[in-house]
């Protein structure tokens, strides 16, 4: 890892400053950012998130450092100094280039329970158990919708 950046909660002040900044292409640029995990260059950073220019893309970036999320390496780089889940952030789990959802869990998890209860009871059933399996389901299924959803919200 190239960054010392640094997972933290922010006081409630911060936090409604860092919101009300880190939206619209900041948000794209500081995510950009923390799923590549490595030192960027203006240009690359333009380039790879699709704004018009590099001085857009310093913008951009002079924001970042002013929120105190990214700092300048020893060769001039730009780095994530620290990691905040603010907006659309605070729903993804994960470090660098591995950013998932927080729904993953829950219907991996549901997932899991309806399979094995599937293998445990499939000899009997039971209104009962016809009861737990389609809960299962229903809760399976709007976890998985709910993951999907957000995987297609991010940024890039």
């Amino acid at each position: 890892m190239y960054t010392k950046e640094r997972e933290e909660d922010i006081p409630i002040g911060e936090q409604a400053e860092v919101d009300s900044q880190l939206r619209g292409n900041t948000l794209v640029v500081y995510w950009y950012m923390l799923r590549s995990n490595k030192p960027l260059g203006a240009r690359e950073i333009q380039r790879a998130v699709g704004l018009s220019s590099s001085s857009l893309a310093l913008h951009h970036l002079n924001k970042l450092i002013e929120l105190g999320l990214v700092g300048k390496d020893k060769e001039g780089a730009y780095v994530v100094t620290r990691r905040v889940n603010a907006g659309l952030l605070g729903f993804f789990i994960g470090t660098g280039r591995l950013l998932l959802p927080r729904f993953v869990l829950y219907a991996v998890f549901f997932t899991g329970v309806l399979i094995s209860s599937l293998l445990v009871f499939f000899s009997r059933f039971d209104a009962v158990l016809v009861t737990l399996l389609v809960s299962l389901a229903v809760a399976t299924l709007i976890f998985w919708f709910e993951t999907v959803k957000m995987w297609k919200a991010q940024p890039l």
